[in-house]
This record gives structure tokens, C-alpha cells and sequence, in this order.
């Protein structure tokens, strides 16, 4: 049963550095016409909590095609990942 809960904290952990992820590029991407946001930017951001998840977020994201990395230092936000970031706050919102 231990596993399965951290199986899941660890599943929702990595859902929150993702949504993290996500909306950081979504708002650079409001803010400065599209320009892409340079991986150092995203980890200065991040608080100790995200850290270890945070490449695994990156990886599955791009994985995902809800970012978009073309020299493995500057991220951008695709149609893809405005579109499920969207989803996933209908989704955390309580009716």
C-alpha cells in the first residue's frame, strides 16, 4: 500500500512541476511575444520541492509536444500545452 501512495504523491508531484512548467512559459510567452525562456530562467524559479522532478517534467513535456526545445536551453510553449494547461485548471477547479 506504501507504494502505491508514493507511487501516486510522486505522480502528482511531478503533475504539479509540470503545470509549473507550463505556466511559466505561458506567461513569458504573453509578456514577451513568444520569446523563449532559457532553462536557467525556469530553474532560478523553482522551489526546492520541484528541483528533483524538474528535468523528468522537462523530458515528458517535450515528450508530450507541449514544449518545444530546439538548442536544449530555451523552452517555448506550444498550441498543445496552452491548450492542456487550460484542461488541467478546469480539471483542479472544484465545481
Amino acid at each position: 500500500m506504501d507504494k502505491i501512495s508514493n507511487s501516486q504523491d510522486e505522480s502528482g508531484a511531478l503533475h504539479n512541476v509540470e503545470n509549473f512548467v507550463l505556466d511559466k512559459l505561458l506567461s513569458q510567452r504573453a509578456t514577451v511575444d513568444d520569446h523563449p525562456i532559457n532553462i536557467r530562467e525556469l530553474t532560478e524559479s523553482l522551489d526546492n520541492t520541484m528541483a528533483p522532478l524538474f528535468d523528468q517534467a522537462i523530458e515528458d513535456l517535450i515528450a508530450q509536444s507541449l514544449i518545444h526545445c530546439e538548442d536544449g536551453e530555451n523552452f517555448q510553449i506550444t498550441y498543445d500545452g496552452i491548450n492542456e494547461l487550460e484542461n488541467r485548471k478546469r480539471e483542479a477547479t472544484p465545481l
